[in-house]
């Protein structure tokens, strides 16, 4: 039995008919009865005392935690300088390692260049560290009698300020390693 492309489009077309009217069938019967489950005016009522700004946090809570948060911000970098700087004093090994102690290139070639590299950073994060934290100390002291947004912009420069000095100890410490010694540790000639 052979069909014609005619006979196949038609029953095609019926086939689709079909299908769509038992489709807007569903979808009816799907939506009244969703309507019926779903009273409007009840939850017109359910809501009419609702007001969302009780699902926000008291802002004055929020804005009382920012001075703590912004001070701890402000002292812990000056804090991690001054531990750091007596680690490389007190805890560096006497040999150059890559584990553990200041590493820079210049300053592992040799044991006296390493243990010079371990001093020299040690008491600049030291005493960087220990300026840092009395001079951020007082600065931050100040902070819960500020305003919010000065006291925002004067921790942003204080963490510039922190973060500038850490860049200028580090390129202290390896020019001044540079400098003074090779590339195996051996102290430069003066010429």
């Amino acid at each position: 039995m052979s069909t014609t492309p005619d006979a196949l489009v038609e029953t095609t077309v019926a086939t689709l008919e079909t299908s769509l009217a038992a489709t807007e069938a569903v979808v009816t019967e799907t939506t009244v009865a969703a309507e019926e489950m779903l009273d409007i005016e009840s939850i017109k009522a359910l809501l009419d005392g609702f007001d969302p700004a009780t699902l926000l946090p008291d802002l004055s809570k929020v804005f009382d935690t920012l001075a703590p948060v912004c001070r701890f911000a402000v002292l812990i970098g000056p804090v991690v300088l001054l531990i750091l700087g007596l680690s490389y004093l007190i805890l560096s090994p006497k040999e150059a390692n890559h584990y553990l102690g200041y590493r820079c290139y210049f300053g592992m070639g040799s044991e006296y260049a390493w243990r010079f590299t371990q001093r020299l950073a040690g008491f600049l994060f030291t005493g960087t560290g220990l300026v840092l934290t009395v001079v951020m100390f007082a600065i931050s002291a100040s902070f819960p009698y500020m305003q919010l947004t000065a006291m925002v912009w004067r921790a942003f420069s204080c963490l510039l300020v922190e973060l500038a000095a850490a860049v200028l100890l580090v390129l202290i410490v390896n020019l001044s390693a540079a400098f003074r010694f090779d590339r195996k540790g051996r102290h430069r000639r003066k010429r």
